[in-house]
């Protein structure tokens, strides 16, 4: 069973079809695809579920250069996931509401813009933005550490995202 990762930070406009990149696809809104039970992205869900509850609060009270708060939530299918980005949000406790802003591959009733309802339990990762950097987004760091070096780094320099590379 493959889990489908959604790579896109910000919705940009669509690039070369045929580029294969990670920043290609994080232009083209494309997905990654991680083999379940993957060790590396399962620490990573592990440390964004860890930081969790800090980053709520910072969401709910947030620094004068801070913006962008953003999940991301699994969405189980039939007989994979799909994980999608949300920005913005609101919670009442446990439960969540945010609109998609990456879109869906294979969810067929659910596109780009439209509002998801979710729980805590559903929320794979985190990001936001402070001082024009990302905070969080450790499932792309996975995924940004298999690319090579320049790739990284461009990666890095287009997105504000250095995962301590």
């Amino acid at each position: 069973m493959l889990l489908r990762m959604i790579i896109s930070l910000v919705a940009l406009l669509a690039g070369p079809s045929g580029a294969q990149t990670l920043i290609d696809k994080a232009a083209r809104d494309d997905t990654a695809r991680v083999e379940s039970g993957d060790p590396e992205m399962t620490a990573a869900i592990a440390k964004a579920r860890a930081g969790l509850d800090a980053f709520l609060a910072r969401a709910d009270d947030p620094g004068d250069n801070q913006r962008d708060f953003s999940v991301k939530v699994k969405v189980p299918l039939r007989d994979h996931s799909e994980f999608l980005w949300l920005r913005p949000f609101v919670r009442d406790g446990d439960h969540f509401v945010g609109c998609v802003v990456n879109t869906p591959r294979d969810i067929a009733n659910l596109k780009y813009g439209d509002r998801l309802a979710f729980e805590r339990k559903d929320i794979a990762d985190w990001s936001y933005k402070q001082n024009g950097r990302v905070i969080g987004n450790y499932t792309a760091c996975v995924l940004i550490a298999r690319e090579p070096p320049e790739q990284r780094a461009a990666f890095r320099d287009t997105y504000g995202i250095d995962c301590g590379q």
